[in-house]
């Protein structure tokens, strides 16, 4: 059985991908710079930091496979670039014979710079000499559930950017998706893989209010930054691609006992 490591195994999807790993028995472990975390048992904890170039080393030693999930859009110079560079550098070859990566849908189509950064991240893999196999995914329900909650409310009016579509996927799904290619061969860069219906924003929202029983009053309005205008641009869609099965009022539906 395979040797896994999971960089950015606490985040969204890295939780996932841990607890599919272990479903299936796999020898999984978790590069982290966070002390004291709590993991599911069975996983190994490997102390590190991708950006400062610490503890790679003894985490990557006995990796048969890697999935690189670790990100940040915040500092991406520094932990997606950088982080990776020091990733690769410290990957024992002799040992390692797939990485795979998470990147995004339309990354290649947009100047929006996280994007840019995400592309740069591809390109370093596709040359290390390492086999690879890189997913692309259209933005989770989760991102979009934490873009809705975050939108300002104004004397009960939800104020929400006009012009906005998404066609969201499960991280579930995704996480179930990248596991399977630990088994298989490297690769390349795989066909885009998104979720199962393309949705304006203001449909997103209506469904999330009437899941949550929420009484406020939406207002579209053209609210340029440039995310907006990414997300808005079509980018990050892939219709002809839809492979995700669980919708986003599934999502919805399955996140109030978590919620509330």
């Amino acid at each position: 059985m395979e040797n896994v490591l999971v960089t950015g195994g606490t985040g969204t999807l890295g939780r996932e991908v841990v607890n599919r790993l272990l479903s299936l028995s796999y020898e999984t472990s978790v590069l982290t710079s966070k002390q004291n975390v709590l993991m599911p048992g069975g996983c190994r904890i490997f102390e590190g930091d991708l950006e400062k170039n610490t503890g790679l080393d003894i985490a990557l030693k006995n990796a048969d496979v890697i999935i690189h999930c670790a990100s940040n859009p915040q500092n991406s110079l520094k932990v997606d670039v950088e982080g990776t560079r020091n990733l690769i550098k410290a990957i024992n070859r002799n040992k390692t014979h797939h990485l795979i990566y998470i990147s995004i849908v339309g990354v290649d189509k947009s100047d929006y710079p996280y994007y840019k950064v995400k592309v740069t991240v591809e390109k370093m893999i596709k040359e290390c000499g390492i086999p690879f196999t890189i997913l692309r995914t259209t933005q989770f329900h989760n991102l979009v559930l934490n873009i809705i909650t975050s939108l300002q409310i104004v004397n009960g009016v939800i104020i929400a950017p006009a012009g906005i579509k998404f066609q969201s996927i499960d991280v579930k799904e995704v996480a179930a998706y990248l596991v399977e290619f630990v088994k298989e061969k490297p690769a390349g860069l795989l066909p885009d893989r998104g979720g199962p219906e393309v949705l304006r924003i203001e449909e997103m929202i209506n469904d999330y209010l009437d899941v949550f029983r929420l009484n406020y009053t939406l207002q579209m309005q053209k609210i340029k930054n440039e995310r907006n205008d990414m997300f808005s641009s079509g980018v990050n869609l892939c219709p002809s691609n839809k492979y995700g099965k669980i919708t986003w009022t599934q999502f919805l539906q399955s996140s109030l006992p978590s919620l509330h």
